[in-house]
């Protein structure tokens, strides 16, 4: 007893697209899942917390030290990694507008992130380029864009 035809090629498409789905499923495991995880936090810096006070001033500074010291180059006049020079840089630049990097990591994180860079991207080492205030101001800024 055969099948009628439409039975066939609805369960041919079923199967060809639960094909697709396994295949996207790996394709993202090789292109996410084989990078290098982010190295630990160094010891010097985990007890750091922002300190701050967490007002529209130390905001409003963080975003003058983005749009003016160089910051906005890569990632953008909105932190959205979407800056005049991210397009010829691999990987691109971080997007804190709508990306996870501010949910995924701490603030004493991304004050390492900034003073020391990161080996293997364009991001540079900020620590004798801007203060320790200036980049906690950065920090404060860029948190204000979960709001």
């Amino acid at each position: 007893m055969s099948l009628p035809r439409g039975h066939v090629l609805f369960t041919t498409a079923i199967l060809a697209a639960a094909l697709a789905a396994v295949a996207a499923g790996i394709l993202t495991w090789v292109i996410h899942g084989r990078r290098p995880a982010e190295p630990d936090l160094p010891q010097d810096y985990r007890h750091l917390v922002n300190p701050l006070p967490q007002d529209g001033v130390t905001r409003n500074n963080g975003m003058r030290i983005v749009l003016n010291k160089g910051c906005a180059a890569c990632h953008g006049a909105h932190a959205d990694g979407r800056g005049p020079a991210a397009k010829k840089l691999t990987p691109a630049p971080a997007d804190f507008a709508t990306g996870t990097v501010l949910q995924e990591h701490s603030d004493a994180w991304l004050f390492w992130r900034i003073s020391e860079g990161k080996h293997g991207t364009a991001m540079p080492r900020w620590d004798g380029v801007l203060t320790e205030k200036e980049r906690w101001e950065v920090i404060s800024f860029l948190r204000s864009l979960q709001e």
